[in-house]
């Protein structure tokens, strides 16, 4: 995967499959710490402790559609190239937390992407109750909620004319301006 966005679907992926209906996800960024640390938690099935174990390894997959498992163990990798951390904590029936620590300023950190074409693309996403992302970086903050904004449509759907192009357009904007990218 060459962005973090990519890495973001994979593992949102994994939790819709693990039944979860309440998806966060975080990158938290700071240059004085040159950190950036990317979240994901849910409330789906969980893993007992052996299958936590066995979650970063590429030949590992309780998916029946094929018999590899990549997502996990080339995030850790990524993780790991940029001089970074990463950890899995999860508990059978209560849900699932992955992060993964990157040196910002490390040449391997996978760049943020598209993150928000992710975003929409999770929203979409039938079995999603609901779904926040937050991103801070030095201070700013951005917050996003699926429910949110479900309110806020009135029942129109993510799929209607022109709202597709809005919410992305909208979530592009407030994440150059939390990451101070003025144009």
């Amino acid at each position: 995967m060459d962005d973090l966005s990519l890495f973001v679907l994979d593992i949102v992926q994994n939790a819709i499959v693990a039944e979860a209906e309440d998806i966060a996800v975080a990158i938290r960024e700071d240059s004085s710490q040159d950190t950036l640390v990317l979240t994901v938690v849910d409330d789906g099935r969980g893993m007992d402790p052996m299958t936590v174990e066995r979650a970063v390894d590429p030949f590992f997959t309780t998916r029946t559609t094929r018999k590899v498992g990549l997502g996990l163990p080339f995030l850790m990798m990524a993780a790991e190239l940029a001089d970074g951390s990463f950890a899995i904590e999860s508990d059978p029936g209560v849900g699932t937390v992955v992060e993964a620590r990157f040196v910002r300023s490390h040449v391997n950190t996978p760049p943020l992407g598209d993150m928000a074409e992710s975003l929409y693309t999770i929203c979409l996403h039938q079995n999603v109750r609901e779904f926040r992302y937050a991103h801070v970086c030095d201070g700013r903050r951005f917050d996003f909620s699926l429910g949110e904004i479900r309110t806020i449509l009135d029942g129109v759907p993510l799929t209607a004319a022109g709202i597709g192009a809005y919410l992305k357009s909208y979530i592009k904007e407030h994440i150059i301006t939390t990451r101070g990218e003025y144009r």
